[in-house]
């Protein structure tokens, strides 16, 4: 199993539809193909971990090399795992702003300005950080002891960052129909889009 992070620029900004329809189709996707990972997005600029079977990984980053909502693409890490470090996301996700990070370590002073493909490509500590701050607790319970207290702490981040997750996909898809309301009328495709949203937000 291997583990594989790059940072993209979008050609165009990603309206809140085209992001909703862009994790929609990562989630549907990479539940058949046992993928799990991290997508993140601010200015224009993508910041991504995927996990799972070499073989599938690589035909994954073929097909984003050739999908013409990136642009400009840095891979920034190749690694072998044990274990998938984001096992509870087939595509976790999240719009980055100030407000998340000013207790996080290793960025506190990062600025969601400073969410762009020039910086994060320049910036390998602040990139660790960020996919850190999402990153699922891994758990051993046959190896070593395990501190009852850091558990529950553990189980508690757990919990918050798939609430974070459900804040953004509903925000999303709020943002989406209120777009679409502003121009006349929301599209079936949209309207199927956040149907699709919410069966996945009463799911979990």
């Amino acid at each position: 199993m291997i583990q594989v992070s790059y940072v993209s620029s979008s050609p165009e900004p990603m309206t809140a539809e085209a992001l909703l329809a862009l994790l929609e189709e990562c989630r549907t996707n990479n539940r058949k193909r046992g993928i799990t990972g991290m997508l993140l997005y601010g200015n224009g600029t993508f910041l991504q971990a995927i996990e799972g079977d070499e073989p599938v990984i690589d035909d994954l980053l073929t097909r984003i090399c050739a999908d013409p909502r990136h642009g400009e693409i840095q891979m920034l890490q190749r690694r072998e795992i044990d274990r998938p470090e984001y096992a509870e996301w087939s595509m976790g996700f999240d719009e980055v702003s100030n407000q998340e990070f000013g207790d996080v370590d290793g960025l506190r002073d990062f600025g969601s300005e400073d969410f762009n493909f020039d910086y994060l490509v320049g910036h390998d500590s602040v990139v660790d950080s960020l996919l850190d701050h999402y990153r699922q607790p891994n758990w051993d319970l046959v190896i070593g002891e395990i501190d009852a207290q850091k558990q529950v702490i553990q189980r508690l981040e757990q919990t918050v960052s798939q609430a974070r997750d459900r804040i953004a996909l509903a925000r999303l898809a709020l943002e989406s129909i209120t777009e679409a309301s502003r121009k006349g009328q929301p599209s079936e495709s949209l309207v199927q889009l956040c149907e699709s949203a919410l069966d996945s937000l009463r799911s979990r």
